[in-house]
C-alpha cells in the first residue's frame, strides 16, 4: 500500500462542496418524507380494508342542511346593538364547508372574496351552535309531565393551525341571542334529569344559564354588550396539553363581568381531554407531533389558516410547512377533515393543488385538487344587519393598464434568483434579507417622485427626525451591508451576477427620478383637461400628499382642480368615499387611476360594486403580470358573471401591456410581496393585545411614542458634565424632557454601524457553546435528571422540562455554519435570565448574550418593536458596562451613542389612556 495514496478529488470545503452537501441533505430529507407519506398511505389503505371488520368505528354522518337550518334560526347581534343580524354569505359558506368536512373527513379550500379577516374561533362557535340546534327533538316525562328535550348532538372538536390570539378579534364583536341559545341548551339538559354526568351536561348547563342574562354587570349597572354572550366564548379553546389563558374557558367574558360565575359546575366542558365541544390551538413554534398525539380522540376537523397573517407567521416557506403539518396530522389522525382558508387566488390554487391535492399513483401521476369554493360578500364582518341582496355591478366599462419594466424589474428578477439560490443552498435568513431588498426596490420605484424630492417634502411638512424615520423603509444600506459581508454566503453567490452592486446603483438613480414619476405625469393630463371628475388612489395618504406637492409645481392647474373637487388624491378610502356618495354625485366621477397598487388591491378594487366608467392601473410589470394571472383564475372561480367580465378584461389588458413593454417571460412561482407604504411616524412600544394602560408621548418634531406605563424610555441628561442618557418609566416622562427616539430611522442606521446579523451569529455560537458546557457539567447522570434539576433551580413561574430541552439541544447548532445558526433560548428576557442564572452564568454575561445574540437574531418584522428598543437602551444608558462586556466593539458602541444624539426630540404632550 502506498505511503501517500492519491485521491481522485482533493479534499476541500469550498462553496460548491457545501452546496452539494446541503443538496444531499435535502434529498435525503425529501426521501424520508416520501417514505413517511407512502407509509401513511399504506396505513390508510389497511384502515379502509379493515373498516368492514369495525376496527375503526364508522364516521358519524352529519345532516348539513339541518345544521344550516338550525343556524338560520339562531338570531345574532352586533356587539352592543339590539337589532337582529344575520350571517354574511362568506361565513355561511365557511360553516357549511366545515360541517361537510367534519361529516365525511374530506378536504375543502374556501376563499372569501373580497379578502376578510377570518376567525377560526367564530367558525367553530357557529358550527357548535348548528350542531346543538340540529339535534333531534324528543319528549321526556319529568315529574309526570311531558317536556320537550333533545337527543345528544354531534360533537364539535376542531383544531386550528397556525393559531394566534388575534384570530379571536372578530368573534368578540358578535353576540349570540341569549333566549334561543339558552332555550336550546336547556332542552339538552332535560335528558340528564334521571341521571348521568359528563362533559356535555356541564356544557349545556352553563349555556342554559344565559337565558337569565339581563345586561346587568357586576357593578350593578346595565350594559347592552352584556345582555347576550359573545360568539368567542361559546366554545372553550386551548393547547392539546392543557396550557391555556384565562379568557379561553366556556363563557369566560360573561362569567367575569356578571354574576353568572356564582353558579357551580364540574368544569369538564373546559377539559380538552373530556370536552365534546373544544377548539385545540397549535402555534407555529409548538411541538407539532407531541401535541397531535396528546389529542386522544381524533378532531372532527382541522381549520388550516392560510390567510395573509397566517402565512406571515409560517414564513416564506409556508407551503412546505403547511404540507408537513398535514402529513403529521394524517400520520396521527387520518380521519380528520380539513378546511383550508385562503384570501388570494394564488394561495387558493396552491392550497388546492400543492398542499391538499392528491396525486394519482405512478410516474407523472396527475394531481387531483381539493374541492374549492369562492364566496363573494360585500360585508367583511361575520354578521350584517340585513340579509345580503344579490350584488349589482356598475362601471369599469373601459380598463387601461400601463407600467414599466426596464432596469427595475430586471434587477428584481436577478434578486429573486439570488434569493432562490440562497434558499437552495440552505441560507434561509439571507434569502429573507434579499426579499426584503426586493420589496424596498419595488416600493421606491413606485414613488410618484424621486427620493430626493420625497426627502425635501417630508422635511418641509414634518421635521428632520420624522422625515428620517419615514424614509427608513426606502433605504437599502443596512440590507446591502448584511448581504455583502464577506463571511456570508450571499456575497459569494452574488460574485458572478453582481445583483447587489446593481441594486446599489439603481437606488442611487432613484435619488433623481423613479419610473412611476413619468407614468403619473402622463396620467394626470386627461384629468386636468376633462369636464368630469377624477379620483387618483395611492397606497397611503402620505404618498398622495407627496404627489400633490410634486405635481403642483409642474401643473399649476392642479391646485385649482383639487380645490374645486374635480380631482381627488388620496388613499384607498378615497374611492370608497366616492362610492358612498348619492348616486347623482358619484356618477360625476368618470375616471379612477390606481397608482402603484398591490396585486391584492387591484383585484379588490375591481370587485367593488361601483366603479367609475374608466379605470386605469399604473404599476410595475412584475405586479401587473401576477395580478393578471390571479384575475383570470378568480374570474374562473367566482360565480358572478358581471364581475368575471371585469376581471377577464383587466387580465387581457394587463397581459397585452406586459408583452408590449418587454416582459416576455415570467417565471410564475411565489408571487411578490405586496408593497405597503407608511401611514405615519409612530414608535409603538406597547406590545401585546387586550386591555392595557398606556402612555402616549407626543414630540415637537411630529413623532409619537406609545408605551406601557412601566416601559423604560431613554432621555438625554443635560445636567451631566458630558452628554449622557438615562432611563425613566414612560409614566414619569414630562413635557420638556428630551427623548431619544429609537424608531425606524435609528434602527436602520444602527444596523449599518453595528452589522447586527454578523455580530449576532458570532455571539449566539459562543452562547450555545457555553450553555452546552455548563449543562454537561451538571452532576445528574441522565439528561432528564439534569433538566428537572435545571427547571427546579429556575423557580417560579415554572418551566416544563420538555420546554427547557429545546434550550439545551444544541448539538446541531454548534456544528452549523454561522449563517445557519438559530438561537435555542427563551424568548422573554426574564425567563432567559433565570435560565442562565440556573446554569451559573453571570448576570452581566447573560445580559450581553441577550442583547447581542438572542434579540439581534430575531426576525425583521419585530426589529422595530420593543425588543430592539430594550437592546439599544442598555447600550445608551449603561455604556461602561456595555463597553467592558464588549471590548472588541468599543468603536461601534461609541458610534451608536454619537448617532443617538441626532435622534433626540423634546416632549410636547403626554397623555395616559387605556387601549382595548
Amino acid at each position: 500500500m502506498a505511503r501517500n495514496p492519491s485521491f481522485p478529488k482533493p479534499l476541500r470545503a469550498d462553496l460548491d462542496d457545501r452546496a452539494e452537501q446541503r443538496r444531499a441533505a435535502l434529498d435525503k430529507r425529501q426521501s424520508l418524507l416520501s417514505k413517511m407519506a407512502k407509509a401513511s398511505s399504506d396505513r390508510a389503505e389497511v384502515t379502509s380494508a379493515m373498516q368492514s371488520k369495525q376496527a375503526i368505528p364508522k364516521r358519524t354522518r352529519r345532516d348539513v342542511e339541518r345544521y344550516m337550518a338550525a343556524l338560520a334560526a339562531q338570531p345574532f347581534h352586533q356587539l352592543g346593538q339590539s337589532d337582529t343580524a344575520v350571517l354574511t354569505p362568506s361565513y355561511a359558506l365557511l360553516v357549511r364547508s366545515a360541517a361537510e368536512v367534519a361529516s365525511d373527513g374530506s378536504v375543502q379550500v374556501v376563499m372569501p372574496w373580497p379578502p376578510v379577516k377570518v376567525s377560526p374561533s367564530a367558525i367553530t362557535g357557529l358550527l357548535t351552535i348548528a350542531a346543538i340546534g340540529s339535534a333531534e327533538v324528543k319528549q321526556f316525562i319529568i315529574q309526570g309531565a311531558t317536556e320537550t328535550g333533545r337527543r345528544r348532538s354531534d360533537e364539535v372538536r376542531a383544531l386550528v393551525f397556525p393559531y394566534a390570539r388575534g384570530s379571536h378579534a372578530q368573534a368578540r364583536q358578535v353576540q349570540v341571542d341569549r333566549k334561543v341559545l339558552g332555550t336550546v341548551n336547556f332542552e339538552h339538559v332535560k335528558r340528564y334529569v334521571k341521571g348521568g354526568d359528563d362533559a356535555a351536561k356541564d356544557f349545556h348547563q352553563v349555556l342554559a344559564r344565559v337565558r337569565n342574562l339581563t345586561g346587568r354587570a357586576s357593578d350593578g349597572r346595565e350594559y347592552a354588550e352584556f345582555e347576550h354572550p359573545i360568539l368567542d366564548e361559546i366554545v372553550p379553546h386551548g393547547s392539546p396539553r392543557g396550557e391555556r389563558s384565562a379568557n379561553s374557558k366556556l363563557l369566560w367574558r360573561t362569567r367575569s363581568k356578571t354574576d353568572i360565575v356564582k353558579q357551580s359546575r364540574s368544569g369538564d366542558a373546559d377539559d380538552p381531554s373530556k370536552a365534546d365541544f373544544f377548539l385545540y390551538t397549535l402555534r407555529v413554534g409548538d411541538q407539532i407531533s407531541a401535541d397531535l398525539r396528546a389529542i386522544k380522540r381524533s378532531p372532527d376537523l382541522l381549520i388550516l389558516d392560510l390567510t395573509r397573517n397566517a402565512r406571515t407567521r409560517l414564513g416564506w416557506n409556508w407551503v412546505d410547512k403547511s404540507t408537513e403539518f398535514v402529513a403529521s396530522l394524517r400520520e396521527v389522525h387520518p380521519m380528520t377533515g380539513i378546511l383550508a382558508i385562503a384570501d388570494d387566488p394564488w394561495t387558493y390554487r396552491t392550497a388546492r393543488f400543492d398542499v391538499l391535492g392528491t396525486r394519482k399513483p405512478g410516474r407523472g401521476g396527475k394531481v387531483i385538487p381539493a374541492i374549492g369554493h369562492v364566496a363573494y360578500s360585500e360585508v367583511a364582518n361575520i354578521v350584517s344587519p340585513v340579509a345580503a341582496e344579490a350584488p349589482s355591478f356598475e362601471g369599469a366599462d373601459c380598463i387601461d393598464v400601463d407600467g414599466f419594466f426596464g432596469e427595475v424589474d430586471q434587477n428584481i428578477e436577478t434578486l429573486r434568483r439570488l434569493a432562490n439560490s440562497l434558499d437552495d443552498k440552505g441560507d434561509l435568513k439571507g434569502a429573507i434579507v434579499v426579499r426584503n431588498l426586493v420589496a424596498t426596490v419595488r416600493r421606491t420605484a413606485s414613488l410618484p417622485g424621486s427620493l430626493a424630492e420625497l426627502s425635501r417634502f417630508l422635511e418641509q411638512e414634518t421635521s428632520t427626525a420624522a422625515a428620517n424615520d419615514l424614509l427608513a423603509i426606502y433605504r437599502v444600506t443596512a440590507d446591502l451591508a448584511t448581504l455583502e459581508d464577506p463571511r456570508g454566503l450571499a456575497n459569494q453567490v452574488d460574485a458572478e451576477t453582481g445583483a447587489l452592486a446593481t441594486t446599489r446603483e439603481l437606488m442611487r438613480n432613484f435619488g433623481s427620478a423613479t419610473p412611476m414619476t413619468t407614468l403619473l405625469e402622463a396620467a394626470i393630463l386627461p384629468a386636468l383637461r376633462s369636464s368630469s371628475k377624477s379620483v387618483f388612489v395611492f397606497r397611503s395618504e402620505l404618498v398622495a400628499e407627496f404627489a400633490v406637492n410634486r405635481l403642483g409645481i409642474s401643473h399649476p392647474k392642479l391646485a385649482a382642480r383639487l380645490e374645486s373637487g374635480f380631482i381627488r388624491f388620496g388613499g384607498e378610502r378615497t374611492l370608497r368615499g366616492v362610492a358612498d356618495l348619492p348616486r347623482v354625485a358619484r356618477n360625476q366621477f368618470k375616471r379612477v387611476v390606481l397608482v402603484a397598487p398591490t396585486r391584492t388591491s387591484i383585484l379588490t378594487t375591481l370587485t367593488q360594486p361601483w366603479l367609475p366608467e374608466h379605470v386605469t392601473v399604473l404599476a410595475d410589470a412584475d405586479t401587473l403580470a401576477f395580478a393578471a394571472r390571479d384575475a383570470g383564475r378568480l374570474a374562473d372561480e367566482i360565480d358572478i358573471a358581471p364581475l368575471a367580465v371585469r376581471l377577464r378584461m383587466f387580465a387581457r389588458k394587463a397581459n397585452e401591456r406586459v408583452e408590449e413593454i418587454g416582459r416576455h417571460v415570467v417565471r410564475f412561482e411565489m408571487p411578490p410581496d405586496d408593497v405597503e407604504f407608511p401611514n405615519g411616524s409612530v414608535v409603538d412600544l406597547s406590545g401585546g393585545k387586550g386591555e392595557r394602560n398606556l402612555v402616549e408621548i407626543e414630540l415637537k418634531n411630529g413623532q409619537r411614542i406609545i408605551a406601557r406605563r412601566s416601559t423604560e424610555i431613554v432621555l438625554r441628561d443635560d445636567g451631566a458634565a458630558t452628554t449622557s442618557f438615562v432611563e425613566r418609566p414612560a409614566s414619569q416622562v414630562k413635557v420638556g424632557d428630551e427623548v431619544c427616539v429609537i424608531g425606524h430611522g435609528f434602527i436602520e442606521r444602527a444596523r449599518t454601524l453595528v452589522n447586527i446579523r454578523a455580530t449576532a451569529a458570532e455571539e449566539i455560537r459562543d452562547y450555545h457553546q457555553l450553555v452546552s458546557d455548563r449543562f454537561a457539567a451538571m452532576p445528574e447522570p441522565t439528561t432528564i435528571g439534569k433538566l428537572r434539576s435545571l427547571v427546579a433551580t429556575m423557580g417560579e413561574p415554572a418551566v416544563a422540562p420538555e420546554t427547557a430541552r429545546y434550550w439545551i439541544d444544541l448539538g446541531e447548532e454548534i456544528e452549523k455554519p454561522l449563517h445557519d445558526v438559530v438561537p435555542h433560548a427563551p424568548q422573554d428576557q426574564d425567563t432567559f435570565m433565570r435560565f442562565t442564572a440556573a446554569l451559573g452564568i453571570s448576570e452581566r454575561m447573560a445580559g450581553n448574550f441577550w442583547r447581542w445574540a438572542v434579540v439581534a437574531q430575531r426576525s425583521h418584522r419585530i426589529r422595530y418593536g420593543n425588543v430592539f428598543h430594550d437592546a439599544f437602551r442598555g447600550i445608551l444608558t449603561d455604556p461602561h458596562a456595555a463597553i467592558s462586556s464588549n471590548r472588541d466593539r468599543v468603536d461601534q458602541i461609541r458610534m451608536l451613542r454619537s448617532m443617538a444624539e441626532e435622534h433626540v426630540a423634546i416632549v410636547d404632550k403626554v397623555r395616559s389612556f387605556t387601549a382595548r
